[in-house]
């Protein structure tokens, strides 16, 4: 009898090949999925910067803050608001747009200190880290808030100016919009400050409804020819700044003392002038620092405090040198301005 010699398949021959090839379509299918969808291997976070205005100097700096304290994190960051300021509808909108999208934390400088709460209560309700800067909101929701004492900026204003009054005439408050939270606290401490230093004295208080310093100068201008024995000016922030400099520039046979606040080029050239006795400046940098970096601590679930305050310097002739610790009023390099093409362009 002839024995029988089993032949093996082909299958069987080589299993160690067969495997080796599932594992490599394995590897690719893998591979291939991973690029497509990077966020299953890492899930980035979405920080969304919300600004009052992107055109002005001050939010510049903001952004130039902002972009910086994200240079060591694996993030996402969105700066997005509108071009000029007291557009809380505006921002409405993209509180809206980015409660929808579940971003992961929101940093507003709100332009209206009540008409945002409801959006801002609706993204923190969603899950969404809520940090506000610059100016306040009359809701508690927002897990941190980072600005200037603003009333006491207010005071300092009229601590200021009262040093430089020379006449008994009337003082002119140059304010933003009554909406808004931050240069309305600066307009209370001013004018409560001037009850105690100088009772009785009479504060004219001018209210933008853009608060651009186009409008600024228009307003002055007409108040200055009506009223020509006006004793000193305060202005609360930047561009009411910018319009009543502007105004008190081709006042040469005027000498009336002003009291600015925030800070540029142009304003500092002011002092220098003698146009401006004081310099009241924030810390937009540092805001915008901050700003990202609690949010950035938030998202980590790293405790947080619920205020902080966001100091002042106070820049006169004497002090010049100290407006060489500001930053961004050198020229930002063609890298920096790449990060927010929305300020820069």
């Amino acid at each position: 009898m002839v024995p029988i010699r089993m032949r093996k398949s082909t299958q069987q021959a080589h299993p160690d090949k067969h495997v080796s090839i599932c594992r490599l379509i394995t590897s690719l299918i893998l591979a291939i999925y991973i690029l497509c969808f990077p966020c299953a291997s890492h899930a980035q976070k979405t920080i969304v910067v919300i600004p009052k205005a992107t055109i002005l100097n001050f939010w510049k700096i903001v952004c130039t803050g902002a972009h910086e304290a994200i240079k060591d994190h694996d993030i996402n960051l969105i700066w997005r608001g509108p071009r000029v300021e007291n557009r809380a509808k505006a921002q409405q909108y993209l509180l809206k747009h980015y409660t929808k999208q579940k971003v992961d934390a929101i940093v507003l400088a709100p332009a209206d200190k009540t008409a945002l709460n409801k959006d801002i209560e609706k993204a923190v309700n969603a899950g969404i880290s809520v940090i506000v800067i610059d100016s306040p909101v009359t809701t508690d929701s927002p897990h941190c808030y980072i600005a200037t004492n603003n009333y006491k900026a207010g005071e300092h204003g009229a601590e200021l100016l009262f040093e430089n009054i020379k006449n008994k005439g009337s003082l002119l408050l140059v304010g933003h919009a009554s909406t808004n939270g931050a240069s309305f606290s600066r307009e209370n401490g001013f004018i409560n400050r001037i009850a105690q230093l100088d009772p009785g004295r009479t504060i004219i208080r001018l209210h933008m409804r853009d608060g651009s310093a186009r409008e600024t100068r228009i307003a002055v201008e007409e108040i200055l020819s009506t009223i020509p024995d006006i004793a000193g000016i305060f202005a609360v922030n930047e561009p009411t700044s910018d319009g009543v400099l502007h105004v008190l520039e081709k006042q040469i046979e005027q000498n009336i003392p002003f009291v600015a606040s925030d800070y540029n080029k142009k304003l500092l050239q002011g002092i220098k002038n003698n146009k401006i006795q004081a310099l009241i400046t924030q810390k937009p940098y540092a805001m915008g620092y901050f700003g990202i970096k609690t949010a950035v601590d938030l998202i980590n679930g790293i405790n947080i405090p619920k205020q902080m305050e966001s100091p002042t310097t106070i820049i006169t002739k004497d002090n010049l040198e100290l407006s060489l610790t500001l930053r961004c009023l050198r020229k930002l390099s063609t890298d920096e301005k790449s990060h927010c093409a929305i300020c820069f362009n």
